[in-house]
């Protein structure tokens, strides 16, 4: 019997988005060094040997069938006999490999749609990168992935053990059972009963959250961001279909240390050291709104085993504070707003943070349907993400892999990107732009290094000697403490 599912809502609104100028992909560069004593044909019969793999585990051979006369709603139908040359490549960078070659290599595969008569996928080998290693650039739909599924992903057709030749290809690595698959053998009826219990807890809760919303609307000196207090900045036009990346890695105990300094969240600094690249990049080409731009920050609504496909997030706006000058004073008030986002939701289950979410940013619906997204003001003016990625080292066959930055997806009125991923003791940022909108992506990057000296050297001073008791996170130049969140 062939495989015929209907699309959710999320998996609808994905594919919804996709246009020329606005392919919904989301990838991930991975950096490998090749084996000591590798034969010059290790990547060939990499390749080979990847291309011969042909069992698939949910998504990997699901095809996207657009509505019709007969059947007036998409669904994903299953392919048994994919085009392995076609999802496998192989490359190669142009002499010397560095990584403005491979930057620009992947800012133009990123620039390409995915193929909707095909499974939404790929997977690209680079052989040529320079000092004996190679990358891997692996795309997908954002309807069937999300930034942590796809880590996930990714880790499991990977290895602790230098010595493992034969870990499963990408797209065979079975995820692991997790507690929503004991639902399965649950009657429909059951199913029905408990979501309608869910359904009305729901209402109860959301309305009440909408509630606090209203109230903060109301008070100015609440912390909480809302849709549309975004100034419009030249981030958030219309984009084209060329797109730019950049990269940068920073040690992951310096983030830690300056927010276990300033009483904050890793994420905070993050979005600190972001606004201020921002700020800087803003104010040098004249372009820094006189109004604080906000950040549409990603939550995970996974449970902790929840290995499957698919997207599952959620969407708070954080307060930038790009137009205040005290890198700490930016820092306190971006940890304010985070804090009261995430107090808004703290008590809601994921069925509820999906609903409150949509609901916040249905106007930013009305905008995609009637194609008003770049032309309007923005619900918020850029992507933050940090996602968290594995802590132990991880072979591909031999082969080491030394970083993994997120390669993200830009879109009508936010064209830049900022995702991070954590791996190996580092925090790898990935910056992704329109190349129209954002003609220098590399300056932003940069200076994010800067932003964080910056932090650094007004806050390391702070650090309190460590003593036998736990002490209270140090003040901030007199000033209240950033609470945690």
């Amino acid at each position: 019997m062939s495989f015929s599912e209907r699309l959710n809502l999320s998996e609808f609104a994905w594919t919804a988005l996709e246009s020329r100028n606005r392919p919904m992909h989301v990838a991930t560069l991975l950096i490998y060094a090749l084996p000591e004593g590798a034969n010059d044909a290790y990547l060939t019969d990499l390749v080979s040997s990847l291309r011969d793999s042909t069992e698939f585990v949910d998504p990997f051979n699901k095809k996207f069938v657009a509505p019709s006369f007969l059947r007036p709603y998409p669904t994903w139908v299953r392919d048994y006999d994919l085009d392995m040359e076609y999802h496998v490549r192989h490359l190669a960078l142009p002499a010397p490999g560095g990584e403005r070659e491979l930057g620009a290599l992947i800012a133009r595969l990123h620039s390409n749609p995915l193929d909707f008569k095909r499974p939404l996928w790929e997977y690209h080998i680079i052989e040529g990168l320079e000092n004996n290693r190679f990358a891997i650039y692996f795309k997908m739909h954002h309807a069937l992935v999300d930034g942590i599924a796809g880590v996930h992903m990714l880790t499991r057709s990977m290895s602790t053990d230098p010595t493992e030749m034969r870990s499963p290809a990408l797209w065979s690595a079975e995820p692991p059972a997790t507690a929503s698959d004991t639902e399965a053998g649950v009657s429909r009826l059951q199913r029905a009963t408990k979501g309608a219990v869910r359904s009305l807890t729901s209402i109860n809760n959301v309305s009440r959250s909408l509630l606090q919303v209203a109230r903060a609307a109301r008070d100015e000196n609440d912390p909480f961001s809302l849709p549309f207090q975004s100034p419009k900045s030249i981030l958030n036009g219309r984009i084209g279909s060329q797109r730019r990346f950049a990269t940068q890695a920073y040690a992951f105990s310096r983030i830690r240390r300056l927010s276990k300094i300033a009483g904050c969240t890793v994420n905070d600094i993050v979005l600190a050291v972001s606004s201020g690249a921002l700020r800087r990049f803003l104010r040098e080409i004249n372009a820094l709104p006189g109004r604080s731009m906000t950040a549409g920050v990603p939550v995970s609504l996974r449970p902790k085993d929840d290995q499957g496909a698919g997207a599952a997030v959620a969407f708070i706006i954080a307060n930038l504070a790009t137009h205040v000058a005290d890198p700490i004073r930016r820092l306190e008030v971006i940890a304010k707003s985070t804090t009261r986002a995430k107090t808004l939701m703290a008590e809601l289950s994921r069925e509820e943070i999906e609903n409150f979410s949509a609901l916040m940013l249905s106007p930013q619906s009305l905008q995609t349907v009637f194609d008003l997204e770049g032309y309007t003001r923005p619900v918020f003016n850029v992507t933050v993400s940090n996602v968290p990625g594995p802590t132990e080292t991880l072979y591909l066959r031999g082969s080491q892999l030394e970083a993994m930055f997120p390669v993200s997806a830009v879109t009508h009125g936010q064209a830049l990107n900022i995702t991070c991923y954590s791996y190996g003791g580092n925090i790898s940022f990935g910056f992704a732009g329109c190349r129209d909108s954002v003609p220098h992506l590399q300056r932003i990057a940069v200076y994010t290094g800067e932003a964080l000296e910056e932090l650094e050297a007004v806050l390391l001073p702070l650090e309190k000697p460590q003593v036998n008791e736990v002490a209270e996170p140090a003040s901030i130049k007199g000033r209240k403490k950033v609470r945690r969140a």
